[in-house]
């Protein structure tokens, strides 16, 4: 009755323990009441199947069906895996050689104790719980890039199951082949967790650095995100949004420097100083979108009349500015002042509407008008107001005289 008591305990937690980790390999979709009911069916049949090979006295027998019912409870939570056929086959391989390792090395330990049959039970509940939470805690992920490797690694697994299984398929007395062969399967169970060891430590790593270069890379795109954020914000803090010209900050800091190379080089150099003529009349009668549209296609025509060394920039509403850098005389600035003029004159067409402008343009010319960039501005700011004095659309310098 002793042996018999032993027996169905040591089933018991065999059966129970394997089917625990069977779902950890195979991270099944399940709850835990319907955990609780697949442990305690496969409680149930172990207790059934123990005392019929017990009574018969076959406990080689008794290993047999135990793998097949594993065979089939590995089935039955196949449907509840996202594995295919083969990981699935892989998986339940594995489980297999761990669960045949684990009865090898509880047998040889519970022999070391005084009642060997109790002692083999704890030694092989304490293993399974602690093969459990070590893939539950370190390997499981690593375990699962293998699983999706399953051809280059399946060999192995095959190799060993079948090297672990004779001891246990050819014979009929299992107790006995247990214990006369202990040095060959300590040494073969040594041996499986080596190729085990060396294939998870080897995934480990690679994983490891898998991980460190997906980290580098999203750095990386984090930093190309932030790069062209600040280009979008600095395009934003110096320009227009609307005509996509340089802004009345970059202006100034433009025409600081024109000024200056304009001292040290001894040249000449002019600001034009636009302003739209009866703008407002537009916004008014066809709306801001129309308006906008004015203000767009003024600025590319602007951009279109100025040479390669020319700036161009929208100062505020309908105000624009130009600064011609390295100019020859007076002469020079007046007749691109009329071209500009001329063509700002030209009809605008914004969809259906179709609308005519005028411009009031002040021109400075340094070092006449001024010797610094706020004095040029000003004084072309003036000459402008010069001509809007006089019935606006003309061209005024800086000396009163106007075209």
């Amino acid at each position: 009755m002793t042996e018999l008591i032993s027996n169905i305990l040591r089933g018991s937690v065999s059966s129970v323990m394997y089917v625990l980790l069977l779902m950890t390999l195979t991270k099944s979709r399940f709850d835990r009441k319907r955990i609780i009911s697949i442990a305690i069916f496969v409680f149930v049949i172990n207790m059934t199947s123990t005392l019929w090979f017990y009574f018969r006295g076959d406990l080689t027998g008794l290993s047999r069906f135990t793998v097949l019912m594993f065979i089939v409870v590995g089935l039955l939570i196949k449907s509840f895996t996202k594995m295919s056929f083969m990981q699935w086959s892989f998986t339940f391989l594995t489980t297999i050689n761990i669960a045949m390792m684990i009865i090898i090395l509880s047998f040889h330990l519970g022999r070391l104790f005084p009642y060997p049959q109790y002692a083999n039970t704890f030694f092989r509940f304490v293993l399974y719980l602690l093969v459990i939470t070590m893939f539950r805690k370190h390997f499981l992920r690593t375990y699962q890039t293998v699983v999706s490797d399953w051809p280059v690694f399946s060999g192995l697994m095959i190799c060993i199951f079948l090297n672990l299984s004779y001891f246990f398929f050819v014979t009929d007395d299992i107790m006995q082949t247990l214990a006369t062969n202990r040095w060959p399967l300590l040494l073969l169970v040594a041996l499986s967790l080596s190729a085990y060891g060396t294939v998870f430590f080897s995934f480990k790593r690679f994983l490891a650095m898998y991980d460190l270069e997906k980290e580098n890379m999203k750095i990386q795109r984090e930093t190309e995100v932030l790069q062209k954020v600040a280009t979008e914000l600095e395009i934003y803090a110096n320009s227009d949004t609307l005509t996509g010209l340089p802004n009345r900050r970059i202006f100034f800091t433009k025409l600081e420097t024109i000024v200056s190379e304009a001292k040290t080089n001894a040249i000449k150099c002019a600001l034009l100083y636009i302003d739209l003529d009866s703008f407002k009349v537009i916004n008014d009668t066809y709306g801001h979108e129309v308006g906008d549209g004015v203000l767009v296609t003024v600025g590319r025509r602007l951009l279109n009349c100025v040479r390669e060394t020319d700036f161009v920039a929208r100062l505020a509403g309908d105000e624009f500015a130009i600064i011609m850098q390295d100019i020859e005389d007076t002469n020079q600035a007046k007749q691109f002042a009329m071209r500009v003029h001329s063509v700002l004159q030209e009809p605008i067409a914004i969809d259906t509407i179709t609308c005519s402008i005028n411009a009031s343009i002040g021109i400075s010319i340094y070092p006449e008008a001024g010797d610094n960039g706020e004095a040029l501005l000003r004084n072309a700011d003036s000459a402008m107001y010069e001509i809007k004095k006089h019935g606006k659309g003309g061209i005024g310098i800086y000396n009163h005289n106007v075209l």
